[in-house]
């Protein structure tokens, strides 16, 4: 382990020098988009409150008390027991958006016939969070965007998705998102000034120092907002991110690993057991509603959404070579010492000494005053967390909770660790299998640097164990794995939903598999932001596989219509 912590110390440390360099101006976006967004009407709050066990084991924290509560047309809830059914107003605004659109497209429909569509995104760094926001342009262009119901991301896409949404009108205004992308990018000082206000709180951690990272170089924005900020929007798709639990990733059962966030509600996708999203990192759930002092901003999120790197094991696999070199001789020359704590002691004071050097020539070049306090923090406190790996927790809703469906990596823990959900499964499939969303078409965007169709058969196999529908895909896919279409159908017949899957390079945009080979490693996921070419390259070709089967996607969602009609 202390080699491995070796690598991470290198790895991190190089991100922060090439990131922070390429920072640029801040975006406060949060004050920029009230003058565009109209009064929203307000709902009425039933909040997702535990309370105390009915027990006489002291140590017992809290439990729910899960009551079965429906509403009509309210995917947020059906046939999962959830103490109350939160979201279900936005959720039929969203319906009533979906209903013009599909008007608007020739699909004769009514409220109850609205299908519920999602749009899935997968893993894979900046290649697949600008690919993302290409595909939702050119699905807006297409007049398809708003017939989306959810919006679900893991890593990459949700990091596009945490850029999106500070806009809360983003899915009538995606050229802002687009020209963000290519944005300046944020001051140093002000991400200097970030961090030095995150360090007052307890749960400081290498997670927000890597949220920070990403959210200057590639979001080009610290959003300060919250995600139970946006809980009254219906102008965009329903967003559903994702996450795993670390605790439950390697030597845990199925049940416990995926864990969901969104506007109303966060926890346990498998378990169906869930708090008010505001409470997230909370060790009172009987605080009040408005009581925000523990949630995490949004920089902070995204911190937690890409945070891959902070589990070891899995990283051992995924890291490129290029890094693994970097720190090859370090690791090579402390395997050998016998008094290998000692070695790396000296080697982590070596290194810390390297970076402190030019960071103190900067702090001592600045004015006396906060500013310069808090690069001085950045150096006395930051660099010792990265060397001993401190990645942030969550306090556990559901530490000791009683019931025989939570795994002991949970209930046995104090604290949850979130991490990045590509790391289980690089497409969020999860949360839109089963009853509670009741999907009816999923468009899975795939932009992923593992092997076409791997999502779909882990998704396959997670389904099949937990007895989730599924629908039937032919193994003879698999013969054009290395070299793929642009776009294959999975038709789902009764209760399965169906699967528009998309692989973002293909034989349309790749003349061979070595071409498809040599464009997967030229944007690989793992990599320094893309210049302006880059960007307007990914960005073009995802807009062209949505453009190239807009036929096909717009006669699955008339299927899918007539499906949901069916159902009534």
């Amino acid at each position: 382990m202390l080699c491995v912590n070796v690598r991470w110390v290198a790895v991190l440390l190089c991100a922060w020098t090439a990131m922070f360099g390429s920072m640029g101006h801040p975006l406060d976006n949060k004050t920029n988009m009230t003058t565009v967004t109209p009064q929203m009407e307000e709902e009425s709050r039933e909040e997702m409150m535990p309370t105390p066990a009915n027990t006489t084991d002291t140590n017992a924290t809290y439990v729910f008390k899960l009551v079965d509560f429906y509403e009509s047309g309210c995917s947020f809830c059906a046939s999962v027991p959830v103490l109350v059914c939160r979201g279900a107003g936005v959720f039929l605004k969203r319906k009533q958006v979906a209903l013009k659109a599909l008007n608007k497209l020739g699909i004769k429909s009514t409220l109850d016939s609205v299908p519920h569509v999602a749009i899935l995104g997968s893993g894979g760094g900046q290649r697949a969070s600008v690919s993302l926001v290409g595909s939702l342009d050119q699905l807006e262009q297409e007049g398809l965007l708003d017939t989306v119901i959810y919006l679900g991301g893991v890593s990459g896409t949700a990091l596009a998705m945490c850029s999106l949404y500070s806009d809360p009108q983003w899915s009538r205004n995606i050229d802002r998102a687009v020209s963000r992308l290519s944005a300046p990018g944020v001051k140093p000082l002000e991400v200097v000034s970030w961090l030095g206000q995150k360090a007052k709180d307890k749960r400081f951690s290498l997670s927000d120092i890597w949220g920070v990272l990403i959210s200057a170089a590639i979001t080009k924005q610290l959003d300060l907002q919250r995600l139970s900020d946006d809980r009254m929007n219906t102008f965009n798709p329903y967003p559903i991110y994702n996450v795993v639990n670390k605790k439950c990733l390697n030597n845990g059962p199925v049940r416990g690993k995926w864990f969901e966030l969104t506007p109303h509600e966060a926890g346990f996708t498998d378990l169906g057991l869930f708090i008010n999203t505001s409470h997230v990192g909370s060790s009172n759930y009987d605080e009040g509603p408005e009581g925000k002092e523990t949630e995490r901003d949004m920089t902070q999120m995204q911190g937690i959404m890409t945070s891959a790197i902070a589990d070891e094991e899995s990283m051992l696999f995924y890291f490129p070579d290029w890094t693994k070199g970097l720190v090859g001789s370090v690791t090579t020359a402390l395997s050998k010492m016998e008094n290998m704590k000692k070695s790396l002691d000296g080697i982590l004071e070596q290194g810390r000494q390297k970076v402190m050097e030019p960071l103190q020539t900067w702090s001592d070049s600045l004015s006396e005053g906060p500013v310069q306090e808090q690069v001085s923090w950045m150096i006395q406190k930051g660099l010792p967390m990265i060397g001993n790996w401190e990645w942030g927790t969550t306090e556990n809703f559901l530490y000791q909770y009683p019931g025989a469906e939570v795994p002991s990596c949970i209930s046995g823990e104090e604290h949850l660790q979130l991490i990045d959900g590509g790391l289980m499964m690089n497409m969020p499939f999860p949360p839109f299998l089963g009853e509670k969303r009741d999907a009816d078409l999923l468009i899975a965007l795939d932009s992923g640097s593992s092997q076409t169709f791997e999502t779909l058969t882990e998704a396959r196999d997670y389904a099949k164990a937990m007895k989730k529908p599924f629908p039937e895909i032919d193994d003879r896919i698999f013969e054009e794995k290395d070299w793929p279409e642009d776009c294959y159908v999975f038709e789902g017949k009764e209760k399965e939903p169906t699967i528009v899957y998309i692989p973002l390079f293909n034989r349309h945009n790749c003349k061979d598999v070595e071409e498809v080979q040599a464009k997967m490693k030229e944007f690989s996921t793992f990599q320094l932001p893309l210049n302006q070419e880059r960007i307007e390259f990914m960005l073009e070709t995802a807009k062209a596989n949505i453009r190239n089967n807009k036929d096909t996607l717009l006669m699955e969602i008339y299927k899918a219509s007539r499906r949901r009609h069916k159902k009534m």
